[in-house]
């Protein structure tokens, strides 16, 4: 019963938070000046030229803000429920869990040997019917033996599930409520990067995730 023991308690976190955007400031424009119009009564003033337009100059508009740098946080899942006090609960429950599960079937185990020994000292003194009576019966205890197999690995099952889906909220609550606080764009899982660009501003959360976690729920002794 090798899965009874296995502890696994780990997730893939991706909250996203927030994003940015920015406006570029509108450009004003200026209105050419207008010419004035001559009167028809006074004689037109002697042709002069007239100085050349010199186009208005105005202050560059300034140039788009540069956009900030994006706050990105990880956390080692493993780590979080190996050392938080949620994970330790978790790990202490289903170790409890498996520790019963696997005294019932070695208690089963014993019974099926014995059972096994007493009919093979009976085998030659037996007749051909006897044989077959003592197989049957016999063949129905390995059933119901490989049944109770069956059923406490999806009791482990079923109960590792629930526990870390349970932790699993709580961190993704803990990281989501502390990465809105302190301007985080997205925490994700720290195994799951394989490459972050200079212009990202990362940071390693996983203590301060855990010590969030363990002010909600301490771990127990």
């Amino acid at each position: 019963m090798n899965k009874l023991a296995t502890l696994l308690i780990g997730s893939s976190l991706a909250t996203l938070i927030a994003s940015s955007a920015f406006a570029e400031a509108p450009t004003a424009g200026l209105s050419p000046a207008s010419k004035p119009a001559a009167s028809s009564t006074t004689p037109a003033p002697a042709a002069s030229t007239a100085p050349a337009s010199v186009a208005a100059t105005t202050p560059a508009p300034a140039a788009a803000s540069k956009q900030a740098t994006a706050k990105i946080g990880y956390i080692d899942m493993s780590k979080i429920a190996a050392e938080s006090g949620g994970g330790k609960a978790a790990a202490a429950a289903l170790k409890s869990k498996s520790d019963k599960l696997r005294s019932k079937i070695e208690a089963k185990q014993k019974q099926l040997d014995k059972q096994k020994e007493a009919i093979q000292a009976k085998m030659a003194t037996m007749s051909e019917k006897e044989r077959t009576a003592k197989g049957k019966e016999f063949q129905k205890k390995v059933e119901e033996y490989q049944k109770l197999l069956r059923s406490s690995e999806e009791e482990m099952q079923q109960m590792q599930e629930k526990l870390t889906s349970e932790l699993y909220k709580v961190i993704k609550k803990t990281a989501t409520d502390y990465a809105t606080a302190n301007g985080y764009q997205a925490v994700v899982e720290e195994k799951a990067i394989l490459y972050l660009s200079d212009q990202l501003e990362s940071k390693d959360l996983t203590k301060t995730i855990s010590a969030l976690l363990e002010e909600k729920q301490p771990a127990k002794k």
